[in-house]
């Protein structure tokens, strides 16, 4: 008798782990690992824009700018309080968004005159602030660039993380864990095989002295590759050999 009853409590047992499993299976947590998903820059299309206003404004293209985190804070200009969202938050940033910059073939427009809001709004700042870790950074983009794209405030910062998203960043560069020794001519080639819409006429990267500073792509007003002017394609650093500090989410003060 004992040992029937053993089994059924044992059965007992596993039809209500059976069931609770199975009223469990609809409370899965939605994230990109369940989804689908890929995380940002790794397997998005370089070729698929999103819907967006097309610039008006009197400007040739834009300049979208990326930033290689760990040079700005190694340096003297990452040491600011403003600087510690994107220094010494505890996230190892890479590549981030500096900016989308309104370019002309000789020179840029800057500080122009606009009815939108001078001041970036809340809403505006609190998603501006997912691609460039940096209030006031955000802030004199907008002021400096952003008012000469003849865009409302709200669709600017949509079409620079638009760009950046249409971007891929080489996996070599996503999170290196040790410095990295190279060129900016071998920045460039990983970037182009990394973007089939790029081409050496598109991408320019730029230095620090021997550090590497940023990448710089250009593209139309509705944000496709298109040739750099001269001026843009000088900036390239060409064959010299220069560092990419690893990255890490702790830089000193």
């Amino acid at each position: 008798m004992n040992a029937q009853r053993m089994r059924q409590t044992v059965i007992g047992i596993l039809i209500l782990v059976a069931l609770a499993m199975f009223w469990r299976r609809d409370e899965t947590p939605v994230g990109p690992e369940n989804t689908g998903a890929a995380p940002p820059n790794e397997s998005s299309s370089a070729d698929t824009k999103p819907s967006l206003p097309e610039a008006d404004a009197d400007f040739s293209y834009y300049v979208l700018v990326l930033s290689w985190s760990p040079t700005h804070c190694a340096g003297d200009a990452g040491r600011g309080r403003d600087d510690d969202l994107q220094c010494r938050s505890g996230r190892p940033f890479g590549f981030v968004l500096h900016g989308l910059w309104p370019q002309n073939q000789r020179g840029y427009p800057e500080h122009c005159s606009t009815i939108e809001p001078r001041a970036v709004a809340d809403d505006v700042m609190e998603q501006a602030l997912k691609l460039s870790p940096s209030a006031l950074l955000i802030q004199h983009e907008w002021d400096r660039h952003g008012t000469c794209s003849g865009l409302p405030q709200e669709a600017y910062f949509s079409a620079a993380a638009a760009a950046i998203r249409s971007v891929n960043v080489p996996r070599i560069y996503q999170a290196p864990q040790r410095p990295l020794t190279t060129t900016p001519d071998a920045v460039r080639q990983s970037f182009i095989e990394a973007n089939p819409t790029l081409s050496k006429d598109n991408i320019s990267a730029t230095c620090n002295r021997n550090e590497l500073a940023e990448v710089w792509v250009c593209l139309d007003k509705t944000l496709h590759a298109r040739a750099c002017s001269n001026e843009v394609r000088k900036r390239h650093c060409g064959g010299r050999k220069v560092r990419m500090l690893a990255v890490r989410g702790d830089w000193p003060r």
